[in-house]
């Protein structure tokens, strides 16, 4: 309890001022010295704060991206695109492959992500003008041509795709020691899925209102940050393709050593049906053969609906059977949502979709609170927002969490 206590135990002996954690009062103690202990040991001059000593030495780093149009060099392709931006506006912007690192030499190697649900995003950065850098509503104004036209331009190349949005910005604020923090958060609008190029004018739009909220979010719950300057925003597209679900996948072992998912071990096409079997049967033996199930298939409603059923088919599922389903993904041992059912029936079935090169499989969630316990610590029993996956002790609060984010998610 002793830092929530308002005591100041810690005092300067030059000014008299005081501190509750000895930490402040030594970084307050550099206000008063001299001293610069940050060297530059390539052009001699140093520095009392560390932040300032690093921004220096990015001013010697090797430059490695050249602009094609001048004789003009930059340490980061971010700095590039800020720069023809800015000076050479006909350039269209560079875009690089996430999970592609580039050598000095030029050369790509491209990551694979094993066992994904997802495609490879293909990223697009764009730069603030020097009058927009300071202003979101300004800078996004500036950039919507643009970007309507990339995404566009992606759907006559790849037809159907999904696309999303981040901004980087730097926030500052007075530290205790009147110095100065900074941070560098980023802030991302909900994946939008165009199927046509009709759609992008009011899904851009939309995209940009989510981002505001949540920089106002961030700034009413930071306590004194202010916007410094925009960094970029980053366009991700990939390649939409609605996943099928099909086959027995074995559960990766940190999955299966949760027990938290039941995998049941079917040899056909129809891994959903026998999924929802299980969650309105809760049948007690030999739960993971699909002969237990078998004779209750066509208590199951698909009516033209084929088999494995896809993703976006979901909805048509949920409708003919009276029942709320929930997708969630798994990749990189990472847990998120990829379907989110927009019913509020008591009765919830949560599924898990796994994927084994060309083929995913659906699993029936049977305790979220174990799939998601590694998440904290506390072994206790959480109870967790099926739209954001936010963890809460007590069910109440979770209730007064979910009318907010169904009013802010996908």
């Amino acid at each position: 309890m002793e830092t929530h206590s308002k005591k100041n135990d810690f005092e300067c002996d030059i000014c008299n001022e005081t501190f509750s954690r000895n930490d402040s009062l030594i970084r307050h103690m550099k206000t008063h010295s001299k001293e610069n202990n940050f060297k530059c040991n390539i052009c001699d001059r140093s520095f009392q704060r560390k932040h300032c000593f690093a921004m220096h030495m990015q001013k010697h780093q090797e430059k490695k991206y050249d602009c094609k149009k001048c004789d003009r060099s930059f340490i980061s392709l971010q700095h590039l695109n800020q720069h023809e931006r800015v000076s050479h506006p006909e350039i269209k912007l560079t875009s690089v492959k996430r999970g592609t690192a580039s050598t000095p030499e030029g050369n790509s190697k491209r990551v694979r992500r094993e066992g994904g649900a997802l495609n490879t995003f293909t990223s697009t950065f764009f730069q603030p003008t020097e009058n927009s850098k300071k202003d979101f509503l300004l800078f996004f104004d500036e950039i919507t041509p643009q970007l309507k036209e990339k995404i566009e331009e992606e759907i006559q190349e790849k037809g159907a795709v999904k696309w999303y949005g981040v901004v980087n910005a730097v926030f500052k604020r007075e530290s205790e020691d009147g110095g100065e923090e900074r941070v560098t958060p980023y802030f991302r609008n909900n994946v939008q899925i165009e199927l046509v190029g009709d759609t992008v004018g009011d899904h851009v739009p939309a995209s940009f209102t989510k981002i505001l909220e949540a920089v106002d979010e961030f700034i009413r719950r930071g306590s004194g940050w202010i916007l410094d300057k925009i960094v970029h925003f980053e366009l991700c597209v990939a390649k939409y393709q609605p996943l099928r679900a099909s086959s027995y996948i074995i559960l990766p072992k940190k999955l299966a050593d949760k027990k938290a998912v039941l995998n049941i071990q079917n040899e056909d096409q129809k891994c959903l049906v026998w999924c929802l079997i299980a969650q309105l049967k809760s049948l007690a033996h030999n739960i993971y053969r699909v002969s237990h199930y078998t004779p209750h298939e066509q208590e199951i409603k698909l009516d033209g609906v084929e088999c494995p059923v896809p993703l976006n088919k979901i909805p048509i599922v949920e409708r003919l059977n009276n029942l709320r389903i929930n997708v969630f993904g798994y990749e990189e041992n990472e847990v998120f949502p990829l379907y989110v059912s927009k019913r509020v029936d008591e009765e919830c079935a949560n599924l898990l979709l796994i994927a084994s090169d060309e083929t995913q499989h659906y699993c029936l969630i049977r305790n979220k609170s174990r799939l998601l316990g590694d998440l904290t610590k506390h072994k206790t029993k959480h109870h967790y927002c099926y739209r954001c996956l936010h963890r809460f002790a007590k069910v109440e609060i979770l209730k007064e969490h979910l009318q907010y984010c169904s009013e802010h998610s996908p």
